[in-house]
């Protein structure tokens, strides 16, 4: 029997997966946490996990820290990284870190057990549809939106989140959706990480 830890900031996802997972025959518990902090605070405290299962796009510390930090303080812990995204970039980064398997969320609660079972046996989990990915280098990159590549070439060019909404006609929150996705794409954390990309890649041209 394994306990199970939980972190994501969506908070109906959130409970809504607690539930599904308690209902694994091989879970003794699962607790839930709306932030990285959070956990980082329970292990802190002393409590035990056999298992993580953590969103990487969270306010304050993201899934990509809280991996690093696990496998620096914890490295028994299991990791398993669940997340909208699939893009190559994002495989490619879940995969350079110490994380053992990558389920995405539009999967089913059968995949899902699975995931969890083979991460827990020790063996890593990759979705079959994902196979061809295992050499993420050679993959094809990902394809924004024609509004996701307007606001990245803003922000490359230094406009705020306030300035891209007024040129683009659309609410500063539209802005940050886009923003999220665009990372979560790109598999990128951090606005510099945005920025060097956009640069990269010519965005700041557009």
């Amino acid at each position: 029997m394994c306990r199970v830890a939980i972190v994501d900031d969506h908070l109906i996802l959130l409970d809504g997966l607690r539930w599904v997972v308690s209902q694994y025959d091989f879970v003794k518990s699962v607790d839930a946490f709306s932030s990285a902090e959070t956990l980082l605070a329970s292990l802190d405290e002393g409590n035990h996990y056999d298992i993580v299962i953590t969103d990487l796009q969270m306010p304050g510390l993201n899934g990509h820290d809280l991996i690093e930090l696990i496998q620096k303080n914890r490295p028994e812990i299991k990791i398993l990284v669940m997340t909208m995204f699939d893009s190559p970039y994002v495989i490619q980064k879940v995969m350079e870190s110490s994380a053992n398997g990558f389920f995405v969320k539009q999967g089913d609660q059968l995949a899902l057990e699975t995931a969890i079972k083979s991460v827990l046996n020790g063996s890593t989990y990759w979705p079959e549809e994902m196979a061809e990915l295992s050499d993420v280098k050679q993959a094809e990159p990902i394809k924004l939106t024609r509004r996701e590549s307007e606001i990245l070439s803003l922000i490359a060019n230094e406009h705020n989140t306030r300035s891209i909404a007024d040129q683009l006609f659309i609410s500063e929150e539209t802005v940050l959706t886009h923003r999220k996705n665009i990372m979560g794409k790109l598999g990128i954390h951090s606005t510099a990480g945005l920025v060097a990309f956009a640069l990269k890649n010519n965005f700041s041209k557009s």
